[in-house]
């Protein structure tokens, strides 16, 4: 499977940038993940639709977008979801987060699904590396590698 995370914003925080760095070199064993960043706007609905058209150039095979409201998935959820997708020809996914204002309407309109990270509300950067950790975590469960304990 190959993965692309598409993200509007830069990850500032060093500690962050070196986690989502680990879990993709991580992940790489198994699969092929890229990460790809827009440029923030700012904030307010404006920002966001300018966001949203630098998104939607990108968009490229089965797209995700993460969202609050979303669908909520376990991690066996989302490893059986990516077999079963795989299987039925699907060869790429992409995950996009939006901004600190979320994704345009039109964003969210093209994608195939919605899901949650958590219940709990995260800063974008922070989700960001939890959905990295999670891609790493499926490929390995999906390997049969022991990362994975329930």
């Amino acid at each position: 499977m190959r993965y692309g995370v598409l993200a509007v914003g830069k990850l500032q925080d060093q500690a962050l940038r070196k986690a989502a760095e680990a879990y993709v070199t991580r992940a790489q064993r198994w699969c092929k993940l890229t990460t790809e960043e827009v440029k923030a706007s700012g904030s307010g609905t404006d920002a966001v639709t300018e966001e949203g058209r630098r998104l939607a150039g990108r968009l490229d095979g089965r797209v995700v977008v993460l969202d609050e409201r979303g669908e909520r998935l376990t991690t066996r959820d989302m490893a059986r979801t990516m077999e079963a997708w795989e299987l039925g020809g699907i060869s790429k996914v992409t995950f996009v987060i939006g901004g600190a204002d979320g994704l345009a309407d039109d964003v969210k309109d093209a994608a195939f699904t919605s899901w949650r990270l958590s219940d709990f509300t995260l800063p974008h950067e922070l989700a960001r590396v939890v959905l990295l950790e999670q891609i790493y975590r499926v490929e390995s469960l999906r390997a049969g590698h022991p990362y994975h304990r329930d």
